[in-house]
């Protein structure tokens, strides 16, 4: 609640990313092994193909010319890579291996097309080059790396898609739930404003009228413009997208009990970070909502805060 108060989107991410890591916990670890081994297979088969070429290379008649003498041709790395292609064409072809021989193809870069003058010391070379990395735990480490950076990637392109309006409530600051295109602000549950900080201008008393309820209806409220008006005309003048507001009195009476309760117990931190707000829990709250060994305290704020920090500067990440 604390942390919601202080940052609602850092706290729904934080929501996210828990409910993300569980997932990965699950699945990444199968699915890195299934992909180490299929890319352990892409090495040993480009091993293989090399082997191939330059056999069928060092086979292939060499044409003598009368004149100039035996012809010097080099080969070269496109020709490597066409042989790829071929090869893919001339053996028993399912998906897995014409999925191999294409990425083989692809990572050979266009760059990279130089003159191989002797194929059998090239593919000699590279042979032993690629089973040198294949077997060593470079390889896994690279893997990793590989595989977290696009995890995180793909967590923060799922975040921005289904983090959601950024609007917040005039007047409790809860976070628009609206999803998808839409010109008229909603929120289903508000929040007591004093869990923002509104307090009483004379007395310092923190705000426990809810959005819905009727003092809150019944109250004047200070536009941009210096004006005191009701409710719908502050709303009309400032805020004009949250209208219609919120009716739901049956969901209202629901939250009202939930955020005694949240109130009752965060509210050591929450007066320390609102200073100088007063204090003010009435008894009967206390004694209903009150949780003894749970209630937060002064310094769970730090924890709050340094949380929130860390999720705005991506650092942040569930234990395992």
């Amino acid at each position: 609640m604390l942390e919601y108060v202080l940052d609602t989107n850092a706290y729904l991410e934080k929501q996210f990313l828990s409910i993300f890591h569980q997932r990965k916990r699950s699945y990444v670890g199968t699915a890195r092994s299934r992909v180490q081994r299929r890319v352990v297979a892409a090495y040993r088969l480009l091993q293989d193909v090399l082997g191939e070429w330059a056999r069928r290379e060092s086979l292939s008649p060499e044409k003598v010319d009368i004149v100039k003498g035996p012809s010097s041709k080099l080969r070269s790395v496109k020709e490597l890579k066409d042989f790829i292609v071929t090869h893919a064409e001339k053996i028993p072809l399912n998906a897995d291996v014409a999925e191999a021989h294409r990425q083989l193809a692809e990572r050979l870069p266009a760059t990279a097309d130089f003159e191989i003058a002797d194929p059998k010391l090239f593919a000699d070379t590279l042979h032993a080059r690629i089973g040198d990395f294949a077997d060593s735990p470079e390889m896994t480490k690279r893997l990793n790396e590989q595989l977290n950076k696009a995890l995180q990637e793909q967590s923060i392109q799922a975040w921005s898609l289904i983090r959601g309006c950024s609007e917040h409530c005039p007047l409790c600051g809860s976070k628009c739930d609206q999803v998808g295109e839409h010109s008229r602000h909603r929120c289903s549950h508000h929040l007591f404003p004093a869990f923002h900080g509104w307090m009483d201008r004379s007395t310092g008393l923190p705000s426990f009228h809810h959005c819905l309820c009727k003092d809150t209806r019944d109250g004047v409220y200070e536009c941009k413009d210096g004006t005191s008006r009701k409710l719908e005309e502050y709303l009309r003048a400032d805020h004009p997208s949250w209208l219609p507001f919120g009716t739901d009195s049956g969901s209202a009476d629901r939250d009202v009990q939930i955020l005694r309760a949240a109130w009752v117990n965060c509210r050591e931190p929450l007066l320390e970070y609102f200073s100088p707000m007063a204090d003010e829990c009435p008894d009967e709250w206390h004694k209903n909502y009150y949780e003894e060994g749970r209630a937060l305290k002064k310094e769970d704020l730090e924890a709050a805060k340094d949380t929130i920090r860390k999720l705005r500067l991506r650092r942040w990440a569930p234990s395992d």
